[in-house]
């Protein structure tokens, strides 16, 4: 029995068993992997392809062809993942496929059959969008990003040396009918408790929304619970039809990519920055900035970091109630802090005092994205680059508008979320054309002493002291299409 829009709206308590997948397995064996649950190799490379001209039905059988031989589904990866735990059995090449509009329109698909969001029928690099998402002139991307890109292949693996070595032969037979207009290389970047960070040094992923129950499970068990915080998501969030699937629970999801060069070296000069004029520790003046002190402890339960070998997810900005009021401010975590901005836990209601608290909240889960980031560049983390290095982020969501554009522009860019004045996000928030505002980041409210009402820090102390240190250097939307759609692309 096919699969209803009620199955993806419903939440699902206990989340997908991939190990025994009941009604949901013709799902996951028509779908890619990598969207409910990430890859989890340590190693990746990402082609961008750009189709050669007049060559459609060869194209197609290409596609056809890596389909049969290299793209996971999620099932496949949910099995290659249970045997590894059980018997330490490695798994294949792990490898996903995806389109972006202009790739449809190069296959001769129908236009009513092309994915039909908005953002990626635009396109990244289509002014509007551009504009809406303050990124920087397209000319200022790498030259890669700047060409009409068509298709992009991901391949991941623990092996590295095997990876490229497949990689480079891959890429000798797409020659014949593409061009690979750029090619990143990413890794799994951790600090010495093994936890995995980026190239700021914090760590990365520990707020996701959950939809299978392993991932549910040991968030139950290792996060602290979910009295606080409920990170479990409908499927609806993620998926949406594929209109080219070949069964009835063939589906995929809309991928943003994006590549982020981090100034590592003017990032930690802020640090110092802030701590001097605050009088306070580095590491608390960075964990003001992003919310979470680097071995993840959320700073709004704690001015210091706890080393937990787990960071929690399970909290909320209840414990903060001086941020609540019209014009009260917070004494624990800034209100412009990065994963306050990205994910206000409800805010939104809180702050204002919502007569419908939950509603409120239910809307800000709507607009949550399931990432699956990888950092590029230097890997010796004791290091401070200023260019070269940084984050590959791709995001996986059903609505790219109402989700990832959404937390860019309306929540991370934003001076007046989620209250007037409070500055944007420091780490990713920008004004226009990719640039800061120093106006807006004047406004952000700072904590000399946490946790004490009278020892907020005045205004405009950072005004000149922030720059950007997050660089977009390029992407594009793409969507990840059905298996049974590329494995039937080229004929029989």
């Amino acid at each position: 029995m096919a699969l209803t829009e009620e199955d993806l709206k419903n939440l699902l308590e206990d989340g997908i068993n991939t190990e025994n997948p009941g009604k949901y397995r013709a799902l996951l064996e028509d779908l890619q992997g990598n969207i409910l649950k990430g890859h989890g190799r340590n190693y990746g490379v990402h082609l961008f392809l750009k189709f050669k001209p007049n060559q459609v039905d060869a194209v197609k059988k290409s596609i056809q062809e890596f389909a049969l031989r290299y793209v996971t589904s999620a099932l496949l990866q949910a099995e290659e993942a249970y045997n590894f735990r059980l018997n330490n059995t490695k798994g294949s090449i792990f490898a996903n496929f995806f389109l972006s509009r202009k790739g449809y329109e190069y296959l001769n698909i129908q236009p009513f059959k092309i994915p039909s969001d908005e953002a990626f029928r635009f396109g990244m690099k289509n002014d509007a969008v551009k504009d809406f998402l303050a990124d920087p002139d397209v000319k200022t991307w790498d030259i890669g990003f700047q060409e009409e890109i068509h298709g992009l292949i991901l391949m991941a693996d623990d092996d590295l040396e095997e990876l490229l070595k497949e990689v480079n032969l891959l890429s000798q037979d797409l020659l014949r009918v593409a061009e690979i207009v750029q090619k990143e290389e990413g890794f799994v970047l951790k600090n010495n408790a093994g936890q995995v960070i980026e190239h700021f040094g914090f760590a990365d992923g520990i707020s996701q929304p959950l939809f299978v129950k392993r991932d549910i499970d040991e968030a139950k068990a290792n996060k602290g619970g979910f009295d606080k915080w409920d990170p479990r998501a409908s499927l609806d969030i993620i998926l949406t039809k594929d209109p080219n699937g070949h069964t009835e629970d063939s589906y995929g999801s809309y991928l943003v990519y994006r590549k982020l060069e981090q100034d590592v070296e003017a990032f930690r000069s802020a640090e110092e920055f802030l701590a001097g004029k605050l009088g306070i520790d580095k590491e608390l003046a960075g964990a003001y900035m992003v919310g979470r002190f680097a071995d993840g402890t959320p700073v709004t339960l704690s001015d210091i970091p706890t080393s937990a070998a787990t960071p929690t997810n399970n909290f909320n900005y209840d414990n903060d109630p001086h941020a609540f009021g019209l014009n009260a401010q917070p004494i624990k975590c800034p209100f412009h802090a990065h994963i306050r901005k990205t994910n206000p836990r409800g805010d939104t209601g809180r702050v204002v005092s919502s007569p419908d608290f939950q509603q409120s909240l239910d809307i800000e889960k709507g607009h949550r994205i399931a990432r699956r980031a990888i950092s590029y560049g230097e890997a010796d983390r004791t290091k401070a680059p200023k260019t070269g290095s940084g984050l590959l982020f791709l995001c996986f969501q059903s609505d790219i508008n109402n989700q990832f554009n959404f937390m860019q522009a309306s929540w991370a860019n934003q001076n007046n979320f989620v209250k007037v004045n409070v500055g944007n996000d420091p780490i990713i928030g920008v004004a226009s054309g990719g640039e800061a505002s120093p106006d807006v980041a004047g406004n952000r409210q700072w904590i000399k002493k946490w946790g004490e009402p009278e020892a907020i820090a005045e205004k405009d102390i950072l005004k000149d002291g922030f720059k950007i240190w997050v660089h977009m250097k390029g992407g594009e939307y793409f969507f990840t299409p059905s298996i049974s759609f590329l494995k039937n692309l080229g004929g029989h």
